[in-house]
């Protein structure tokens, strides 16, 4: 299995979400995984860096949006695993706590 198939599927563990089918590949099915908060974007890379800009920022917030959920992306740099979360969705969600 691939790697970034297997990051897919471990995320989906760990968020307990639901892969989507064909993992983001459609118009009318976003994200590689989903709850009913979440829509999860999973990237591994065994680089040294991961390149984010504001053009896949923006493409991850619409898509989420558009599926009434929180936009997430879960990112695997070699051995380090980050969540990225827009600024007002995480204040919100630690104003919850």
């Amino acid at each position: 299995m691939k790697n970034w198939k297997k990051k897919e599927l471990k995320d989906s563990r760990d968020f307990k979400s639901s892969p989507v089918r064909g993992s983001g590949n459609r118009w009318n099915s976003p994200g590689d995984s989903k709850n009913n908060t979440w829509l999860i974007e999973s990237k591994q890379t065994d680089k040294e860096s991961y390149s984010l800009s504001k053009e896949k920022l923006q493409k991850i917030y619409d898509e989420a949006i558009f599926s009434f959920r929180l936009p997430m992306m879960s990112i695997k740099i070699q051995d380090v695993e980050v969540v990225v979360l827009f600024k007002d969705d995480f204040l919100n969600l630690i104003k919850k706590k």
